[in-house]
């Protein structure tokens, strides 16, 4: 992906992405997230820590996460305009002490020095966008503290193959090519994207020396609908609306959670999560 690539789809999408939870389907998910996030942070660590997120985008998740760690965080992106909207989601929530916007590329991360970070989150993908990710991965565990865990998502394979199947009917070239190389490509203004069976994401943490501790699919059972992705945030799908439902949206969440760290359930995530630790 050129940098021309990476603006054109970035910018748009930093304009309308904060408003995407308003929805039921990606409420879910990020309740999903944040459930993971906590029974794998204390919530009671030092305010000293330093919570890095790694494609920390606009700070949605900064911001959220920062009433319940009193840590201090930082974010990094390669999206411009995904961190002028930090800056301004960052100072409209009053942690902007708290805080240090960092733009720059995850693969060469030399703003950070060795061994500088606890903890590192990555949320809802930004490895899908980094093609030489090995790169990214070896950095990840430069940066991080020894006894210090990463929490850091991709996109689910298993559940791509399927959707292409199913919703795409997508050509024999298409589904052989992601088939063989993990990569693919849900729209015309959209990038091609690595793609991560659990294996595959543990693979690529092992060989950057990382410690697997556990693997989730987010989410592993609740499916979008092509409305869940509109642009402008507008459109509902028959899942979102069901998700508004106060008790369907906790049995739902209840069975998630329940099953989507097994070995032989995550990989039906669209997503897949991974948490592991540098020793």
């Amino acid at each position: 992906m050129n940098n021309n690539q990476f603006d054109a789809f970035f910018k748009p999408y930093s304009k309308n992405v904060d408003n995407a939870n308003k929805h039921g389907f990606w409420k879910l998910s990020d309740a999903l997230i944040t459930q993971i996030i906590n029974d794998n942070i204390p919530t009671n660590i030092s305010k000293n820590s330093i919570i890095l997120d790694a494609g920390g985008g606009t700070g949605r998740w900064v911001c959220n996460l920062s009433s319940i760690y009193k840590s201090d965080f930082i974010i990094y992106d390669k999206s411009k305009d995904m961190i002028n909207q930090a800056v301004k989601n960052i100072n409209n929530s009053g942690i902007v002490n708290r805080v240090k916007v960092i733009h720059g590329d995850l693969k060469n991360m030399m703003e950070l020095k060795d061994e500088s970070i606890d903890y590192i989150i990555s949320i809802y993908s930004p490895i899908s966008f980094i093609y030489k990710k090995e790169k990214a991965f070896t950095e990840l565990f430069r940066i991080l503290k020894k006894g210090g865990k990463i929490i850091i998502m991709g996109h689910g394979f298993y559940n791509a193959l399927g959707s292409k199947i199913n919703n795409y009917c997508a050509g024999n070239e298409e589904l052989k090519k992601l088939d063989n190389k993990k990569i693919v490509k849900w729209g015309e203004h959209v990038p091609e994207l690595n793609v991560f069976a659990k294996e595959t994401m543990e693979d690529d943490l092992k060989n950057a020396h990382f410690l697997i501790n556990r693997t989730y699919g987010v989410p592993v059972f609740a499916q979008p609908g092509p409305e869940d992705f509109d642009k402008e945030n507008s459109k509902k799908s028959r899942i979102s609306s069901a998700l508004e439902k106060n008790s369907f949206f906790k049995k739902v969440f209840e069975l998630e959670m329940k099953y989507n760290s097994k070995p032989e359930i995550a990989n039906r995530g669209m997503n897949i999560f991974t948490v592991a630790t540098k020793i």
